[in-house]
C-alpha cells in the first residue's frame, strides 16, 4: 500500500517557474524530495548530455510547507514527471488561497537498492480536486549529488569570469542575427574573454588566460537568465549561479574543418 507524504502550499508560482527551467532542455524530469534538506532538487540533461543543468529550491522558497514528515530523514524520495508543462499548468489552478499536496509513494527493490520511488501527485482546494500519475523511475537515468560534483562539473580550469544576465541576453539577441551558424566560440586570449559567432565577436571579460572551446548555440540559450560566475575549463564551461541553487554545464563540441573555413575571422 502506498505511503504518503503531505505539503500545505499557497502561492507556489516560484516553484513552477523553477520547474520551468527544466523544461527547455527535456520534457520530463526526476524530481528529488529531499526530507532531511526541506528542499526539492533535480538534474536535467539533453540526449548527448552535452548540456547538464542542476538545480534545487527551498520547501518554503518553493511555497511549501511539510505537514508530515514520514519518508526519514535518510531518505530520498524520486518523483517521476511525464510532463513538466502539465504539473506547471495543474499547479496554475491552485493559485489563489491555500491548497494541499501529498505524493504518494512506494519502496521498490531492483535486487541492488531500495528506493522510494513517487506514485501520484494529489493537489487539493475547497474547491478542486487533481491527480498526476508519476512516471516510473526506469525511464529515467539518476544522477547522484556525487557523480554530479566529482565527474561532471569537474574540469581543468583554465581561468574564470562574471557573466550577467543582461551580457547573456544581448549574446543570445546577436545569435538571433548569426542563425546561419550553429555554434558559439568561447576565446580567451591579450587579457579578454570573448564570444564569437559567424559574423561578430562579442567581448564579455577581462581576464588573463589562453583557451578556445566551441559550444553550440542552442546549449547556451538554455541557460537561464541569471548573473554567473563561470569557470573556463579544457573541455568544458561550468556557469554557477549568483541568484539561485543552480549549475549548468555546457560541454566542448568538436567542428568539421567546414565550419572552421566558413567562420569569419576577427
Amino acid at each position: 500500500m502506498a505511503k504518503t507524504i503531505e505539503f500545505t502550499a499557497k502561492n507556489v508560482k516560484s516553484f513552477s517557474s523553477w520547474l520551468k527551467r527544466f523544461s527547455s532542455i527535456e520534457k520530463s524530469l526526476l524530481l528529488e524530495l529531499n526530507e532531511s534538506n526541506k528542499c526539492f532538487i533535480a538534474k536535467s540533461y539533453n540526449e548527448q548530455k552535452s548540456i547538464v543543468k542542476y538545480s534545487k529550491i527551498s520547501f518554503s522558497d518553493a511555497g511549501f510547507s511539510l505537514h508530515n514528515e514520514s519518508i526519514g530523514n535518510s531518505d530520498i524520495l524520486k518523483i517521476g514527471i511525464y510532463d513538466i508543462n502539465r504539473i506547471i499548468k495543474s499547479l496554475d489552478h491552485f493559485q489563489t488561497g491555500e491548497f494541499s499536496m501529498a505524493i504518494q509513494y512506494d519502496e521498490i527493490d531492483d535486487g541492488k537498492e531500495k528506493e522510494l520511488a513517487g506514485v501520484a501527485i494529489l493537489l487539493k482546494s475547497p474547491l478542486l480536486k487533481m491527480k498526476i500519475d508519476c512516471s516510473s523511475l526506469r525511464v529515467f537515468k539518476y544522477i547522484s549529488e556525487d557523480v554530479f560534483k566529482t565527474r561532471i562539473v569537474k574540469t581543468s580550469s583554465i581561468l574564470n569570469f562574471d557573466l550577467s544576465s543582461a551580457t547573456i541576453d544581448r549574446i543570445n539577441s546577436l545569435c538571433d542575427l548569426d542563425k546561419d551558424y550553429d555554434f558559439l566560440d568561447f576565446v580567451s586570449k591579450d587579457g579578454k574573454v570573448t564570444v564569437r559567432g559567424k559574423t561578430f565577436e562579442f567581448s564579455i571579460s577581462e581576464k588573463p588566460g589562453k583557451g578556445l572551446l566551441s559550444i553550440y548555440k542552442n546549449q547556451f540559450a538554455k541557460i537561464d537568465l541569471e548573473n554567473y560566475g563561470v569557470e573556463f575549463g579544457d573541455d568544458k564551461l561550468v556557469f554557477t549561479s549568483k541568484d539561485s541553487d543552480t549549475i549548468t554545464v555546457t560541454s566542448m563540441v568538436e567542428k568539421d574543418k567546414k565550419y572552421e573555413d566558413n567562420a569569419v575571422g576577427f
